[in-house]
């Protein structure tokens, strides 16, 4: 925001932007929307189309850290950091932390968004490590940069407790949940066929997400006229042969995705921790039903009764319970579809921009008054 030109903003991921993920997803929201924003990802493992906008520097990696970045894509970041004003960091690994350390000796602004919890379920030796480095590269990112942003209340109290300079977080922690485009948002919902139900999983095949109760489930329901969309990637741990009212999805790219939402009534949500997963709202926006697990940040937003219902993590019984319940009421389907359509309204990209440039506007603002 120089000489009375318009700030421009740097988004960084380390991803590309149409990664099936929601990182990857929030950005793009923010991109498509803020007319002063560019985008600048590290890698693209799955080979998808890049945003407008978007530069890819193509770096290898293992162990979803950066080792190799060509000399010239190297160049490439300091010549594009130099050009913006202020940088949106995405980190989770120790990689995101070289934008972060070439802004700084570039003097641009920074703020971070913390898109993941610090959370111990189903702890093993790698899931250990993850942890550790997430909390260092949190404190790091909560000292160095201008602001940091998470997603919900609950979001924020857990990395408070992480938080070795507490002073820090006080004056730079904001809370700003994500969001869903308003085109995505439909009028109205189909009405869902009588005693027919079809429900979908979007998500990682991990077991912190719940894959496995999915499985578990389906496996139960078997006699019921009950299906399972199982939308996302990786290995869940599975017997060779599914279930036959399981419907194996795998991947889809992420335009593609809502033709699956709308072939469904009811979203499954079973995740042991989450931030704000932006899958619920997706669903809500499509008119489904949200059968959700009852853990912190989850239960800000979703109402039992109003928008859905909540379960214990890992309670294959009340699952089983929840489900038939809504499959023998089509009624309640259709109340709670339309509750969902009015009240995803309130998390729209249009709202949700506004309060980044709120925030981009404060880090700058200081910046300005310190001068």
């Amino acid at each position: 925001m120089n000489n009375g030109q318009p700030m421009k903003v740097l988004i960084c991921n380390f991803e590309s932007l149409q990664t099936p993920s929601g990182v990857a997803s929030f950005a793009i929201k923010l991109l498509r929307h803020l007319p002063y924003m560019e985008a600048l990802t590290t890698r693209n493992i799955f080979n998808t189309p890049l945003e407008k906008k978007e530069v890819n520097l193509e770096a290898r990696t293992l162990f979803n850290e950066i080792f190799w970045i060509a000399p010239t894509k190297f160049r490439l970041i300091t010549q594009k950091i130099r050009e913006f004003d202020l940088v949106h960091l995405n980190p989770f690994n120790f990689s995101e932390l070289l934008l972060l350390f070439i802004a700084k000796i570039q003097r641009k602004k920074c703020i971070a968004t913390m898109h993941s919890n610090i959370n111990f379920h189903f702890l093993t030796y790698i899931v250990g490590l993850e942890i550790a480095r997430l909390i260092i590269v949190y404190n790091l990112n909560l000292f160095l940069t201008d602001g940091i942003v998470f997603l919900t209340s609950a979001h924020y109290e857990n990395y408070r407790k992480y938080s070795l300079l507490s002073s820090c977080f006080r004056k730079k922690a904001a809370i700003i949940p994500n969001a869903i485009e308003s085109h995505r948002i439909l009028d109205h919902k189909k009405k869902p066929i009588p005693g027919r139900l079809s429900c979908i999983f979007v998500g990682r095949f991990e077991k912190r997400k719940g894959i496995c109760d999915v499985l578990q489930l389906a496996e139960g329901l078997q006699a019921e006229d009950i299906e399972f969309l199982l939308v996302g990637y990786g290995s869940p741990a599975s017997p060779e042969k599914t279930s036959k009212n399981i419907l194996m999805v795998g991947r889809v790219p992420n335009e593609d995705l809502f033709d699956y939402y709308d072939r469904c009534q009811i979203l499954f949500f079973p995740s042991y921790t989450e931030a704000f997963g932006i899958t619920i709202l997706e669903a809500m926006a499509r008119g489904l039903v949200l059968l959700v697990s009852d853990i912190p940040g989850i239960n800000e937003f979703v109402k039992e009764g109003r928008n859905g219902y909540l379960f214990p993590p890992g309670d294959i019984g009340k699952m089983k319970e929840r489900l038939l319940f809504l499959r023998d009421n089509p009624g309640e389907i259709e109340r709670i579809s339309r509750n969902n359509l009015a009240d995803v309204q309130q998390f729209t990209v249009e709202k949700q921009a506004r309060k980044y440039l709120e925030v981009y506007r404060n880090v700058w603002r200081h910046d300005q008054n310190s001068l």
